[in-house]
């Protein structure tokens, strides 16, 4: 957008530029979803928590099986890097800064670790610690904004019940609504 002085000035940036420990988070939704065509047997895991200070910024990890520090198997416990590709991330951090807001923005870590001390099936608890968290724009492609925002969280535990969405596969025949997770952060 055009600056008083004719020059190009850069976009607000929805989520606080540093966000100290985060503290311990109840996550809004916690996932365990099914890979498609899977029949069940592949999963990847999903919770979300709004950052303190604002109802409309949020953190959200994303665990899948048989990608990144999972490519051997299934998610598991232990302390993982950040994947800092968003199209083929195993241990995904994102941020969304003022959703439903014109000037949302969607946010991808690209520094930073993931520590899972626990994950389960449905019923169970998933809980990540998240350290030392950068991250970047994303435009609508999910690539990095070349100069866009950044933001860092130092810290914060992210803990939820699992619910598993779609079943456990198996059967045949037409497909129903609501068996499917949200790609999207916040949903």
């Amino acid at each position: 957008m055009p600056g008083p002085d004719g020059g190009m000035t850069q976009g607000i940036c929805p989520m606080p530029k540093t966000t100290a420990d985060a503290g311990a988070l109840s996550a809004v939704k916690t996932q365990m979803c099914n890979y498609p065509m899977s029949m069940g047997m592949q999963h990847w895991y999903r919770a979300f928590a709004t950052l303190p200070g604002s109802t409309m910024n949020y953190v959200q990890i994303e665990l899948y099986d048989k990608l990144g520090a999972f490519a051997a198997g299934t998610v598991q416990t232990g302390t993982f890097p950040v994947d800092t590709n968003p199209a083929t991330c195993g241990v995904c951090v994102r941020g969304l800064g003022d959703k439903g807001a014109t000037d949302a923005k969607e946010y991808f870590a690209t520094t930073g670790t993931v520590t899972v001390t626990s994950i389960g099936g449905n019923g169970g608890t998933l809980t990540a610690t998240l350290s030392n968290i950068g991250f970047v724009e994303l435009d609508s492609n999910r690539h990095p904004v070349s100069g866009g925002c950044t933001a860092t969280l130092a810290a914060g535990q992210i803990s939820g019940m699992i619910m598993q969405v779609g079943g456990t596969g198996g059967g045949g025949g037409g497909g129903g609504g609501g068996g499917m997770c949200a790609q999207t952060i916040g949903e």
